[in-house]
């Protein structure tokens, strides 16, 4: 059964609202079946499902390029690129691996990328990472992998609690935020908090909360896979990361549109999104300052989104870092709430 939407109904996904457990079943099937027949994938488990594999073709005709940035003093360093600080990836062409990728290589990644910060991270409380749950994204599991203390709660619970000990909150796909709980939010970031929003969140509460940003344009993508290039890369929210790495979409997810290029930073882009996107521009992440908060938005999820009932699995790991792309930048903008790192956004600050 598929809710109600304004959106247009393109695919399998999002389909389990008030069904019965049977119902529930069946439409898994359904959607696992629909998967491997949109996208011809190739599963392999010669030793068990931890090895299971995919391959997804990716058909890109040219990599996308990045120009020098004059906000970087780091020498070599280009606009999608920071030396010392990220890896540089080829662009994503050809077959996309998934992979199986377990906790303790979330947790070794978040130790050399923030290696203080990793020391003490088990001490901080609940209450300074809120999720606030939604139908389709899942960010509470790669909080865990992470080992990133965090407290989950409905959009009703939201909109009634404090949030003085609060410094991130996340509002996983799709959030259904009611008018308080939107007017808490947008007072939690002028604040100073710190907002990560993924996906359908685009058109569910972030458009009409924080106006002239970021809008849906109406459209919505029509592949799984896409090949994801940082065009505008932040020392903070791009430490430990690559240039180049595959990233994961739902089908339906909601394509961004910038309103303002001058307060909005657009982080990375897509070739193969563009040539999907009615407004050509294919973007996949941006953030903005709010008062003296910031928005990180991701098409995608913070979740692993894996779509075949494999644990641990990955469908998009980026090179280099094992962990998706998306996931690493989530990450650094987490930590970066915690510990009250600035980030230059379209405007200067």
């Amino acid at each position: 059964m598929r809710r109600s939407s304004r959106r247009p109904s393109l695919g399998w996904r999002r389909e389990l609202s008030t069904v019965s457990f049977l119902e529930a079943g069946r439409t898994f099937i359904h959607r696992g079946l629909v998967l491997l027949s949109t996208v011809a994938v190739t599963l392999t488990s010669s030793v068990g499902p931890a090895a299971a594999r995919e391959q997804i073709k990716v058909d890109i005709a040219r990599p996308l390029t990045a120009n020098v940035s004059s906000f970087s003093t780091l020498p070599g360093a280009e606009r999608g690129y920071l030396p010392g600080l990220m890896t540089r990836t080829p662009a994503v062409t050809g077959s996309v691996s998934a992979a199986v990728v377990k906790p303790d290589i979330y947790k070794a990644w978040l130790s050399k990328t923030h290696p203080q910060f990793a020391l003490k991270a088990a001490r901080n409380s609940p209450d300074s990472v809120i999720v606030v749950k939604g139908q389709w994204d899942n960010s509470k599991k790669t909080l865990e992998k992470l080992g990133m203390p965090h407290r989950e709660v409905s959009s009703g619970e939201f909109a009634s609690m404090p949030l003085d000990g609060t410094r991130v909150v996340i509002v996983d796909c799709e959030g259904n935020l009611d008018q308080k709980a939107r007017q808490k939010l947008r007072q939690f970031v002028i604040r100073g908090g710190y907002l990560l929003s993924t996906d359908w969140d685009l058109d569910g509460f972030l458009d009409s909360t924080f106006m002239q940003y970021l809008s849906w344009n109406k459209a919505v993508n029509r592949n799984l896979i896409y090949d994801a290039t940082v065009v505008d890369a932040d020392p903070i929210l791009f430490r430990n990361t690559v240039t180049d790495a595959p990233w994961k979409l739902d089908l339906e997810s909601h394509l961004i549109r910038v309103n303002d290029r001058s307060r909005v930073r657009v982080l990375i882009e897509s070739r193969r999104l563009k040539e999907e996107d009615p407004d050509r521009a294919g973007v996949l992440a941006a953030v903005f300052a709010f008062g003296r908060g910031y928005v990180l938005h991701m098409a995608g999820h913070f979740d692993n989104n894996s779509g075949v009932p494999v644990r641990h699995r990955l469908p998009d790991p980026a090179p280099v870092i094992e962990i998706g792309l998306r996931q690493a930048l989530a990450a650094n903008f987490v930590v970066a709430g915690l510990t009250g790192a600035r980030i230059r956004t379209g405007r200067s600050q």
